[in-house]
């Protein structure tokens, strides 16, 4: 094994300018559970403890028992540290770059909110495995991207519903996967009102691309549901709103099924619920709350969320510590808005009954 990126960046720093931080967290080689995500431009990690931070930069890493307290060490005093030997003999230091989400597969990439989550990676330097059924209607919608000696777009064939081994091979050499699949009203299932009709792609499909997800070495699982799929444990099955969209091939009973695959899979994973999805701009910032918070209410702080709001906090997932094993429910803010440091600000949610009894 080798040792966590905290005990690396907190060594590294640690010997640099001399603090204790090395001490607070345990360094041992059972830690391998440890996030370890990059964004564009930071990286906050945090030990099992919780008694001490590290943040990394491309300029600098800081190690304090807080990230407000944090000592910033440059670059040029780590690499000095570890060029004068002074770093642990027995740490094999992985590159940091390897630590990063470079490249993502996405699920439903031709959908409303897929297409945005894969507009939004290109928008970040991010390289994308765009999984569609239908290339040549990707190609049409302007996914496919190439640019030399960066991060492309790749369109993938892919189908929720086949073959896991073939669900594996299309996520390729992905680091993480979002999954914003749906199921279509169609003819043949009734406009969407035939018992079941959700289940093959909703359920049954995101169980195939958790298992391919698996045999992937994935690092990270984002699964786009929704509000209510938990509304049967949470007393709300006379909603009116749970009524009408469950009315839609059970769909919120599919998707709270997936949910619990995904929660029970051993991946590490964030379940993004939105509340009803607008094709608009966002008009303001995002509010976000544990799971089985909001339930489409008139004492709820608001009822929609942009799709592109959507994406926005399905990527973030892949870079924020707080998002691992996390059930986040989100509205768009009309109003005061949740702090992005906070979206995922919430305890771990379980997955059998309501997280938060109605």
């Amino acid at each position: 094994y080798l040792p966590s990126l905290d005990c690396v960046c907190a060594i590294m720093a640690s010997v640099a300018v001399g603090t204790t931080c090395v001490s607070q967290f345990q360094c041992s080689r059972d830690v391998s559970k440890l996030r370890r995500k990059t964004a564009a431009d930071r990286m906050v990690l945090r030990p099992p403890t919780r008694q001490a931070a590290v943040r990394y930069s491309p300029g600098r890493v800081a190690c304090s028992a807080t990230p407000q307290d944090a000592v910033d060490v440059s670059r040029r005093q780590l690499m000095t540290a570890m060029g004068t030997g002074m770093l642990l003999s027995y740490i094999d230091l992985p590159a940091l770059a390897d630590q990063e989400v470079k490249k993502v597969f996405v699920a439903g990439a031709t959908g409303q909110t897929g297409r945005r989550v894969v507009q939004q990676l290109r928008a970040k330097g991010i390289a994308v495995r765009a999984g569609v059924r239908d290339v040549k209607k990707a190609e049409s919608l302007g996914l496919a991207f190439t640019r030399e000696g960066g991060p492309s777009v790749e369109l993938v064939k892919f189908d929720v519903t086949g073959a896991v081994d073939e669900i594996a091979a299309a996520i390729g050499d992905a680091d993480a996967v979002i999954c914003a699949t749906g199921f279509t009203p169609t003819a043949g299932n009734w406009g969407g009102l035939k018992p079941g009709s959700s289940l093959p792609v909703e359920k049954e499909g995101t169980i195939n691309l958790v298992a391919a997800a698996k045999k992937a070495d994935i690092k990270h699982f984002v699964l786009v549901s929704s509000l209510l799929t938990n509304g049967a444990d949470c007393n709300q099955t006379n909603n009116s709103n749970y009524k009408v969209l469950q009315a839609f091939g059970g769909v919120l009973s599919s998707k709270r099924e997936a949910e619990v695959a995904v929660q029970r899979s051993g991946l590490d994973y964030t379940i993004v619920r939105p509340g009803g999805l607008s094709n608009d701009p966002p008009s303001g910032g995002i509010i976000a709350g544990g799971a089985d918070t909001f339930f489409g209410l008139d004492s709820d702080p608001g009822r929609e969320i942009s799709r592109d709001s959507v994406a926005e906090v399905s990527i973030e997932a892949l870079f924020a510590p707080a998002a691992d094993k996390k059930i986040v429910e989100i509205l768009g803010a009309s109003g005061k808005a949740t702090p992005k440091a906070g979206w995922f600000d919430f305890p771990e949610a379980p997955s059998t009954g309501c997280a938060t009894p109605v």
